[in-house]
């Protein structure tokens, strides 16, 4: 417990800094200098890179929406900043796993220093900068990310911001399926939907899905941990506000087996146009109904907004049409 606390200390700043006596560690401290007013809004573009101090190091961080729970650093910042691992953390994505180890560290970005929990494994979590963070960790009214240069005329579409995960949290907004509700997360940093096996049954239960032939791929999760899949085509479109959802590529060997998913044959009736039927089919399993949404999908949309004190998440985009 004492270590404990004279790690939490030195992580603080409260350590005597290079050079100083002992004698001098009770000295009055200087008073802090006024922290600047931050803007209402990040506005984030390229690489969505932002700076940070952590410990007193000046540091960059990648911002992702699709980040959850608390920021993550490369193993060599960690050692760097000389980290005392408080407990164990890990990631799993089927049967790979990734071991970590987390910490408290003083992070200030740009609110003044806080006290937050980092994370760590031995892989890096960013190629780009020095760790990953995660939309709701950010002191900004608002932010937003630029996706493509605006396309005029645009339409405004809003919905309900949703925070799901407790210690993990995740942002995304909820759309009703049958009697459940998907949770939706936009994800730019990837070219396709995303789901896994259980909800891709859950999907295919409700809107007529079907694996496109010749459609295997590879997902690249956190830690570029590659995932094989399979494309999944649904004959009912999923509606974002107007934007008609029907593609997504399937984790089909992580969580349970996506055999209520079927195939697609030629001349499916199910995907004639006009043609309604009545699913007889019952699902199983438990989903976890988390629906990625990545950048096809709203390659034509111009920028996504994070409205944290509205409650929103807005998109700006051209017309669309159904993929």
């Amino acid at each position: 417990m004492i270590l404990r606390r004279l790690s939490l200390a030195l992580l603080l700043g409260c350590a005597l800094a290079p050079g100083l006596a002992p004698a001098a560690a009770n000295a009055p401290a200087a008073a802090p200098a006024a922290a600047e007013a931050l803007p209402d809004e990040l506005v984030l573009e390229g690489d969505n890179i932002i700076p940070v101090t952590i410990n007193g190091e000046a540091l960059r961080l990648e911002v992702s929406a699709e980040a959850f729970g608390p920021p993550v650093i490369n193993p060599e910042v960690a050692a760097r900043l000389w980290l005392v691992p408080e407990y164990r953390r890990g990631w799993r994505f089927g049967p790979v796993v990734v071991d970590g180890q987390a910490a408290t560290a003083a992070v200030d970005l740009g609110a003044g220093a806080e006290a937050r929990t980092l994370a760590w494994a031995d892989r890096p979590a960013s190629v780009k900068a020095d760790g990953m963070i995660g939309v709701h960790h950010l002191p900004f009214a608002r932010v937003t990310f630029r996706l493509a240069p605006a396309a005029e005329p645009e339409t405004e579409h809003a919905f309900p911001l949703k925070r799901a995960g407790g210690s993990n949290t995740r942002l995304g907004t909820e759309i009703k399926v049958g009697k459940k509700r998907l949770m939706m997360i936009f994800v730019p940093e990837r070219a396709e939907n995303l789901i896994t096996a259980p909800t891709a049954n859950f999907i295919a239960t409700h809107q007529e899905g079907g694996f496109e032939p010749r459609s295997s791929g590879v997902a690249v999760m956190d830690f570029a941990v590659e995932r094989p899949t399979r494309m999944m085509r649904i004959a009912q479109p999923i509606m974002l506000g107007d934007i008609a959802v029907t593609r997504f590529a399937v984790r089909v060997e992580d969580y349970g087996d996506p055999r209520r998913v079927g195939e697609i044959v030629k001349d499916d009736p199910r995907f004639e146009a006009d043609n309604i039927l009545v699913s007889r089919r019952k699902g199983r399993g438990r989903p976890d109904l988390l629906t990625r949404i990545g950048r096809d999908q709203i390659a034509h949309c111009s920028a996504i907004t994070y409205d944290l004190k509205a409650g929103e998440i807005r998109l700006r985009c051209a017309a669309t049409q159904a993929r």
